[in-house]
Parts: C-alpha cells; structure tokens; sequence
C-alpha cells in the first residue's frame, strides 16, 4: 500500500521518488521538513500532493517582511464582552510556511513552539494543535534577494532538508510532458497504525554506537556543525520511519548513512548546498569504521 501511495505521488512529483519516500519517513517519525529552492521547483505541490495523498488538511503561510505573528497563529477578540479566539491558519494537519527566509526574525519565530511542542500560546494561554501536525517550510538560496539567515535554533527543529531541483534530462521532459493533477488518494492509509508500526522497529546497540561515533568525528573536524541531542534523536527516529517505509523492521547501517546527508544539510552553512553531501560522505562517513 506505501509503495501504491509512493507511486501515486510520482506521477505529480516528477524524479523525485526518494524525496517522496524521506517526506513520508519524516512525517512517520513527526519531524517537520525544510525545502531550500528557488521559486517554482514544485515544492508546494509536493506538500499539497502528500496532503491529498493521506487526507489530511492543509494551509499556506506566504512569508512577507510585513507578516505579523498573530497572522499565523491566531488572536483574540470579543463578541460583546466574552473573548473569542480566531484561530490562525496553523491550525491544520499540516502548515506550508512558504519562503520562510523571507520573514522577519518576529514571523519566522511564530513557529518555533508549534514545531517542539505542537501547541501554541496566546496571552499566556495554551492551545492544542490538531493532531497529526508537521510543517513543510520552504525557503530560497541565500543568494537570492530578500533573504535572511534562519537562527540555529529554528533550523534544528527541522528533521530533514533538501532540494527538488535536481533532475536529470529525461526527467525535465517528462516533467514538461506531465498533464497529471492532484487527486486525494482512495485507499485508507493510517497515520497511527504507521506510527505504531514504527515504535516497533528495531534498533541495535551498533547503531546507536554508530551515531555516536559520527558526532564525535562531527566535533573534531572543528567546523561549525552542532549535532543537538534533539538531533541524534531525530536521526534515530527518522531511520526508523524510513524502515517502515522500506517496510523492514530493523534499522541498518546504510540506513543512518543515506539518510545523514538530509539530516545535517541545514546545519552546515560554511558550504554551497552542492558540495555539502560530497563533504558528509568524504569527511564524516568515509572515516567511520562500522561496528559488526
């Protein structure tokens, strides 16, 4: 069913199948994703086609430099002399908070309590977002204009980060000759029953010694990559959200490596986006001897 639903996407999504499987890996282990393009790579109707794929609502934040926080996430105003909440547009399943780099400090940092603890607050009072919930943030190349630099504590919120620009010849025509449109899926794909599916995967003691060995050869290249216990965890979490969808029930090795590149690419800022991959396997995982 996972591979039909996969399937499903890609006629929309064109080559981008394994980006696909690491956005449904990333909401089955509830981590929010950050997608760093120029306009018009498809990232909005990746997020919508995911959306109508797993039924699930959906709302778009376009980020200005005049977006107030309160257009996000909400405010309150009174009927008579009763206050009344008016819910924001972050009240949903999942969020596009498009071109995120292009807000202010004030608006991007709107998200920051809704991504950690999916609640948000307003005048001191608490309210609960829908369940499930994830935020699929856009954001442009740092050498567009308009952009600022997003604060290390916003980027480590985000479980993965990639591009959808990169395709090859065949598949630009392909994406030139598609006529396929967006359709909510037919089939019943459970949220909870993959989650559930995901708590029972196993992971052996090599890999958590594994993680650990990358974080220390991380700190000892002495550049400006922090590995957050938020983000150890995630990388656990994220591995075994892509064995679901790999449908195995073991994590491997080879999983943690594939995987790294997309963890870590929004929290290396010294490089271009090109050459930070080629930089994770060369310096980071080539020099790990894995544990058998």
């Amino acid at each position: 069913m996972i591979d039909n639903l996969i399937n499903s996407i890609s006629k929309v999504v064109i080559g981008n199948k394994d980006k696909i499987k690491l956005v449904l890996a990333s909401i089955i282990s509830e981590g929010s994703i950050l997608i760093e393009d120029y306009p018009g790579t498809g990232k909005t109707t990746l997020a919508k086609a995911i959306t109508e794929s797993l039924k699930l609502d959906f709302r778009r934040v376009q980020f200005t430099s005049d977006l107030l926080p309160s257009d996000i996430l909400g405010f309150n105003m009174y009927k008579g002399t009763k206050p009344f909440f008016q819910k924001g547009p972050i009240f949903t399943n999942i969020v596009l908070a498009d071109e995120l780099n292009r807000g202010s400090p004030k608006s991007q940092s709107a998200f920051m309590e809704a991504m950690e603890e999916k609640s948000v607050t307003i005048d001191g009072k608490t309210y609960d977002l829908p369940t499930p919930f994830f935020v699929i943030a856009t954001q442009n190349p740092m050498d567009t204009a308009g952009t600022s630099l997003l604060p290390d504590s916003q980027l480590d919120r985000f479980m993965v980060s990639f591009s959808l620009s990169d395709l090859d010849d065949d598949n630009k025509i392909k994406m030139l000759k598609n006529k396929e449109k967006i359709s909510k899926s037919t089939q019943k794909l459970s949220l909870k029953k993959l989650k559930e599916t995901k708590e029972k995967v196993h992971v052996a003691d090599t890999i958590y010694n594994y993680l650990i060995e990358i974080e220390k050869k991380t700190k000892e290249l002495n550049q400006n990559i922090h590995l957050s216990a938020r983000c150890l965890k995630q990388i656990i979490d994220l591995s075994k959200g892509w064995a679901v969808i790999n449908e195995k029930d073991y994590v491997t090795h080879q999983d943690v490596k594939d995987l790294l590149p997309y963890v870590l690419r929004h929290r290396i800022n010294f490089l271009k986006p090109e050459e930070k991959i080629e930089f994770i396997n060369s310096e980071i995982l080539s020099k790990i001897e894995i544990e058998k």
